[in-house]
């Protein structure tokens, strides 16, 4: 296992989010262990599905070729299961509940691309969210977003550089609903190489590890909100 930082995950923002401007990490600080009185809410954003993702130097005509081959592939890429990314929320309002906070869980998935844009302003996110106090009754909003789920296989024109990586990349946000302040943010990627071989008929090493990646994830979120 993996946890790609720095440049990769700046250009993964970039493809998958568009942003413009590169937010350092907020940790958790005592003024939030401390604030039992906030309600809040936790979320997540519209999960693209999984899926194959060819990087590298290609033409038009190399990426057509290269993703007929890929075909089978990319179509098993996309039966990958995403429950245990969906549960996410279930799992950190178990953990805040336990150390007694109040929460609530917001089913609705929150696009934050409907939400007007702010000036980019370090500690503070980029969306005016705070529409969302009075239509949920929360303080606070934690989101789980999730910005890419499947697998990546890099190559030179139409020769394979690498194997299929299963990745599952995205932000932790958590931040005060009415003027937008972050009290915790954190950029992650996890990549997952199959061990063994591959390409088997039903590829089920690269499905394991797809989900051992999940897995991965899944604490990453979890346990900052567990000590």
């Amino acid at each position: 296992m993996r946890y790609l930082q720095g440049c990769a995950v700046l250009l993964l923002c970039l493809i998958f989010t568009g942003c413009a401007h590169v937010q350092p990490p907020v940790e958790l600080d005592q003024e939030f262990w401390s604030d039992k009185e906030q309600v809040i809410g936790v979320a997540m954003t519209p999960v693209v599905p999984p899926r194959l993702i060819l990087t590298g130097n290609q033409g038009l005509l190399d990426l057509a070729i290269n993703t007929g081959v890929n075909s089978k592939l990319s179509t098993h890429v996309s039966t990958w299961d995403l429950t245990d990314v969906n549960t996410l929320p279930d799992a950190i309002i178990a953990k805040l509940e336990a150390k007694g906070y109040k929460t609530k869980r917001i089913e609705e998935r929150i696009d934050l691309a409907k939400y007007k844009e702010t000036k980019f302003k370090e500690g503070y996110m980029e969306r005016d969210i705070s529409s969302l106090k009075t239509a949920y009754g929360i303080d606070r909003l934690l989101l789980v977003a999730i910005d890419s789920t499947g697998a990546t296989r890099s190559y030179y024109s139409v020769v394979p550089t690498s194997a299929p990586i299963p990745i599952v990349s995205g932000r932790g946000i958590l931040v005060d609903v009415q003027d937008s302040r972050l009290r915790w943010f954190k950029r992650f990627e996890v990549t997952q190489p199959a061990q063994g071989e591959w390409d088997q008929p039903t590829y089920s090493n690269l499905s394991n590890a797809f989900y051992q990646a999940v897995d991965n994830s899944r604490q990453l979120f979890v346990t900052p909100f567990a000590q």
